[in-house]
């Protein structure tokens, strides 16, 4: 009988999991859909492929939908021979302010570096993304920019053709001549292999003492292995916080006056009233 066949079980389990999603999902239950995709729904489906529309359908929406549906299509990428055409454009429209503030931003970032990892990658593909992640890193807060730095410092190492992006001489011009325009969706006309990541340099002067020490390691030899990016992703303004008022200083800070020695000093008026 079909009810011992495992056979029967998965088709019955991917007929129902593909009634679902053809519903009106709210909000909540299409992103817990997504969430659980990559592990508990695509090995067990009868064809994984029978669900490339549902994910490309949300890869499209934007947002956090968008971020959501990218670990389910890198494993039917992967693991089932998906073709998504224009995949790392989409990605990188994906790359914007927003991304550093969502709640899934470790999710992201942890995909994007798996994304950008293969060495059969153009380098203006990922000079692209390198660039986009110098920009945002400028204006992200803190938490964002320790995360972008450690990121491009890996796709350097990675992808050497990119490395000069870091040793272009600038021109005594070059803020007003920087050829990357920030705005051009195709990766291979928005001239980013022709530029430079002079943004890094601006990093180096950054009011948090923590992200300007990473970002002067792009003007020493890359002699360093790359980052354990795990170790940057869950970094917060309480986690900066924390780490920074649990240090101990080495020495005790300079101060403009002389530290008190009693309640009251000689010679104050209240000193004089007290007297009375």
């Amino acid at each position: 009988p079909d009810v011992v066949r495992a056979a029967a079980h998965t088709r019955a389990f991917s007929e129902a999991w593909l009634a679902l999603m053809r519903l009106p999902l709210t909000a909540d239950i299409y992103k817990q859909i997504l969430l659980t995709m990559h592990k508990r729904i695509v090995p067990y489906m009868a064809d994984a492929k029978s669900l490339m529309d549902f994910l490309s359908s949300s890869y499209e929406i934007g947002g956090s939908v968008s971020l959501l549906a990218l670990n389910g299509l890198f494993t039917l990428m992967t693991e089932h021979n998906l073709n998504y055409p224009n995949f790392y454009e989409k990605l990188y429209a994906l790359l914007d302010r927003n991304v550093f503030h969502v709640k899934y931003r470790a999710r992201f970032f942890r995909l994007l570096e798996t994304f950008l990892g293969s060495s059969h990658l153009p380098a203006y593909l990922v000079a692209a993304f390198a660039k986009r992640l110098a920009r945002l890193a400028l204006f992200a807060p803190p938490a964002g920019a320790v995360t972008a730095i450690p990121l491009i410092y890996n796709l350097l190492k990675a992808h050497p053709s990119c490395m000069v992006l870091i040793h272009r001489m600038s021109e005594d011009d070059a803020e007003s001549t920087d050829p990357f325009v920030e705005d051009e969706p195709d990766l291979a006309k928005c001239n980013a292999l022709q530029s430079s990541l002079w943004e890094l340099e601006s990093l180096q002067h950054h009011y948090y003492p923590n992200i300007a020490t990473l970002a002067k390691l792009f003007s020493e030899p890359f002699h360093k292995p790359q980052f354990m990016l795990e170790d940057f992703l869950d970094h917060t303004y309480a986690t900066f916080f924390e780490s920074d008022t649990g240090r101990k200083s080495k020495k005790p800070p300079a101060l403009a006056t002389q530290p008190p020695t009693s309640l009251i000093r000689a010679g104050d008026a209240l000193s004089d009233f007290m007297a009375v």
